[in-house]
């Protein structure tokens, strides 16, 4: 067998994540000293409830949040987003690449919320667990993040099967559980830090039923903190785990969270006075908060996220003969067409409406966004020629206006100009509505009127999907996608006909990108590059030269990356764990640190140059 992590190296990642503070806190004194046991309250106010408190029940990003703080999975993610040890103190992969087995440290148990020990955390556990979610009838929305990948779930998940022996998880003996794989799939470990592959203690869910995850005494807890109260639409109150395994990690012993549904416009007001530990400026504040001497020093950037923001052109068409969909779609399939496109969205001057004082820091030049996977230093978008995109900007008047000149050449005779672009967006936020109008704008006047003519279409936000994607009724709109796990496949999904056909924008159909036999040239390559699983860097450069292709012939159009903006906070940012996409993705309380003061934008500077050499020597180390 392949050792992938071995028992000494992981301790020692450990306890390196443990004992340093890479803001600099510690040598200050402005943070909290976990080596002192304990300490501090963490207070918030939420605007929308939970929809569950069971962890296996969804993916919702609030109830993965509390997930990460009442349960642990097998591996976790330190603060730099390096993998680490958790539930599973090692875990090897045989010579087929698709049987891992993770050994359980030893000692681990359940604990009710009042601290009470319930009993022995087992290898058995995970089984129960995944029965559970595979069970069709308890409408796990996490179903297919694990029928997608283990052997036999999809048989037993669709009833083909009644016997879950056949599926790919067992129990070797108390402390070893061992799973199968469809194929090789080297991101596996990654995602069981999912809390869909968390465990279940069989005997508790048989002593609640259905109850199970309804309240805070219709759980047990292996992780960092119990649920002390749980009062829907009023308060959340969680409490430090006594007994947690890795209890020393716990600097904060309290996390008081309460209920408000004006939440997001009294945040400011509430973090003045010192009634909440952190909260996000909302843009409307911004320009006062930057203007005031005493608020200028309590707030930093806040962290972008993995959601990468493009805009879609659609290849398949489905909207009202109005707006001559046949010409769109002639157009579309021309390349010249595309690229007038493709340089001719000046993407900061949209970006502003959203980051208005450093707008370059949430442009995205690729479809993947940065930081999602390196090998030996490398950036996946600095690879097999994406440089060219990542370095450079993609708007460029005289290159747009050029592709224009032979678009109109080339389609003459085949389309009625200006080409009507059907652009829908979601009325969810008063930031969209601008920034499309900016689009139309500038595109626009650029371009012409006599060339294009952008019809904005807006949308509620419960409709985007159903009436709008699935049916492709638009020309071009802005569309976001996060992969679920770390690997340039988990990008692809919106872009590929089998998983996204009905939702996005059809690549496969473009013309420019099919070979002699009508098939997609650029899904041939995206499927090569992803039976490639033993070379890392092999792979990740056939992915990126898969992506290159998209870019070179103008498919999509990256735009931004979501979050950013501006955060308000006790919490030193650079302190806490995170889950697998690392800063980019939700952050967990657990290995944070309180700060004295708020933290300030010269002093988040500071820190975040000392915290990425960190994370450099952090990831160097874990290879």
């Amino acid at each position: 067998m392949k050792r992938l992590i071995a028992l000494a190296l992981c301790a020692m990642m450990v306890l390196t994540a443990c004992s340093s503070s890479p803001s600099g806190s510690e040598n200050s004194g402005s943070s909290q000293d976990a080596a002192q046991g304990p300490s501090g309250e963490f207070r918030s106010v939420y605007a929308t409830e939970l929809t569950t408190l069971n962890y296996l029940m969804t993916s919702n990003d609030a109830n993965i949040q509390l997930s990460y703080l009442i349960e642990d999975g097998l591996v976790e993610f330190d603060q730099y987003g390096v993998m680490i040890p958790s539930l599973a103190e090692s875990w090897s992969v045989a010579e087929d690449n698709v049987t891992y087995t993770f050994k359980l440290r030893p000692g681990l148990k359940w604990y009710t919320w009042d601290g009470q020990e319930y009993g022995d955390l087992t290898a058995q556990d995970f089984v129960t667990a995944m029965k559970w979610v595979l069970t069709k009838e308890n409408t796990a929305t996490t179903s297919n993040t694990i029928y997608n990948v283990i052997k036999g779930a999809k048989d037993y998940y669709d009833g083909v099967t009644t016997d879950f022996s056949t599926v790919g998880i067992r129990a070797v003996d108390d402390t070893t559980v061992e799973y199968t794989l469809i194929k090789p799939t080297p991101y596996f470990v990654n995602q069981v830090s999912f809390p869909c592959f968390y465990p279940l203690n069989e005997q508790f869910l048989n002593e609640v039923g259905e109850e199970f995850g309804t309240d805070k005494d219709k759980l047990l807890y292996c992780g960092a903190y119990l649920i002390d109260k749980y009062e829907p639409e009023n308060e959340r109150i969680l409490v430090a785990n006594p007994n947690y395994w890795h209890k020393e990690i716990i600097s904060i012993e309290t996390l008081s969270y309460k209920f408000n549904k004006e939440a997001n416009a009294i945040g400011a007001e509430l973090f003045l006075r010192g009634e909440v530990s952190d909260f996000i400026l909302p843009g409307t504040i911004l320009d006062e908060w930057m203007n005031d001497p005493e608020k200028q020093d309590m707030f930093f950037p806040h962290n972008l996220t993995n959601m990468s923001y493009f805009m879609n052109l659609n290849f398949d068409p489905h909207y009202d003969e109005a707006y001559a969909p046949q010409d769109w779609k002639t157009a579309v399939n021309n390349l010249n067409f595309r690229k007038s496109l493709f340089h001719g969205f000046d993407r900061v001057a949209a970006v502003l409406t959203m980051e208005p004082l450093e707008p370059e820091r949430k442009l995205l030049n690729t479809m993947t966004r940065r930081g999602l996977v390196q090998v030996g230093g490398v950036d996946y978008t600095m690879m097999s020629g994406l440089d060219e995109y990542t370095n450079n900007e993609s708007f460029n008047k005289d290159k747009a206006l050029e592709y224009k000149a032979k678009a109109m050449e080339e389609l003459e005779g085949q389309v009625t100009f200006p080409i009507q672009i059907v652009m829908p967006y979601s009325t969810a936020k008063v930031d969209t509505a601008n920034r499309v109008q900016v689009i139309e704008q500038q595109m626009e006047n650029l371009l012409g009127k006599d060339y294009i003519d952008i019809i904005l279409q807006p949308t509620p936000s419960s409709s985007v999907s159903k009436d709008i994607r699935q049916p492709g009724a638009y020309s071009m709109m802005e569309i976001g996608w996060g992969p679920d796990y770390k690997d340039p496949m988990g990008m692809m999904d919106p872009v590929l006909e089998e998983s996204r056909a009905n939702t996005y924008g059809r690549v496969h159909m473009c013309e420019d990108l099919l070979d002699e036999n009508g098939n997609s040239i650029f899904e041939a390559m995206v499927y090569e590059a992803n039976e490639e699983v033993t070379d890392m860097q092999k792979r990740y450069e056939m992915f990126a030269e898969a992506e290159k292709l998209l870019l070179d012939n103008a498919c999509v159009i990256p735009f931004y990356t979501s979050g950013g903006g501006y955060r308000a906070s006790y919490i030193d940012p650079f302190s806490g764990y995170t889950g697998q996409m690392g800063r980019y993705g939700l952050s967990k309380v657990k290995g944070a640190k309180l700060l004295d003061h708020p933290m300030g934008m010269e002093e988040y500077k500071a820190a975040e140059v000392e915290f990425n050499k960190a994370m450099q020597e952090a990831f160097k180390n874990a290879k």
